[in-house]
């Protein structure tokens, strides 16, 4: 084995860790441990719910609190991993009961795109940005749209806000972190439901 050259250079990688089950079991577990109702945290993934953490959380405790909860009632859940590796790749990494672990390195799956012209991206860590995104967000319905997170090259937090029916991009958004990004869309969306990429798109 070729020895490791402690003179290389090493990064540290953004990581989406979601933890997913039915929403019936995901909404048992919350209550019983006490989250608020609408925490952004949870999102839509594949027909089913999810609680997500990430790398720009401080910590996993409350992940954990969650699997706790739903291997005391029994119930049926999964881990899901997303590692940027680089500008459009991604490690993807699932870690189920009664399954092997699987992992593939593979390109992300592109964003959707407005039907017309480039978005402009609000940096919600910007006052006149979060104004400028709050009132385009004045007169959408939170049932009518989604968000899709992710991250950029620079390891910035990204947002992407859809339109369900047509589908369609109508806003696009980047945070220093994902946690607060979150928490900033949730003011102007109070229900809105997240989603991240979480497998390649040749799955």
């Amino acid at each position: 084995m070729d020895a490791v050259d402690p003179t290389k250079e090493t990064s540290r990688l953004h990581v989406s860790t979601l933890l997913v089950a039915s929403e019936r079991a995901l909404v048992n577990a919350l209550d019983e441990l006490g989250f608020a109702e609408n925490d952004d945290r949870v999102i839509e993934h594949e027909g089913r719910f999810a609680f997500i953490t990430c790398s720009h959380d401080p910590d996993c405790d409350d992940l954990f609190a969650l699997i706790s909860e739903l291997a005391a009632r029994g119930e049926t859940w999964e881990l899901q991993y997303r590692i940027d590796t680089g500008e459009g790749r991604a490690i993807f990494q699932r870690f189920s009961r009664h399954q092997p672990v699987e992992a593939i390195d593979a390109p992300i799956p592109p964003e959707p795109s407005p039907a017309t012209g480039d978005l402009p991206i609000h940096d919600l860590d910007e006052e006149k940005d979060r104004k400028a995104l709050a009132k385009a967000m004045t007169r959408i319905d939170p049932t009518e749209v989604f968000v899709i997170l992710g991250s950029n090259a620079a390891g910035r937090a990204t947002a992407i806000i859809l339109r369900r029916n047509p589908r369609g991009a109508i806003a696009s958004a980047e945070g220093a972190d994902e946690a607060s990004l979150r928490s900033t869309i949730r003011e102007m969306l109070p229900t809105v439901m997240f989603s991240v990429a979480m497998k390649p798109s040749s799955s």
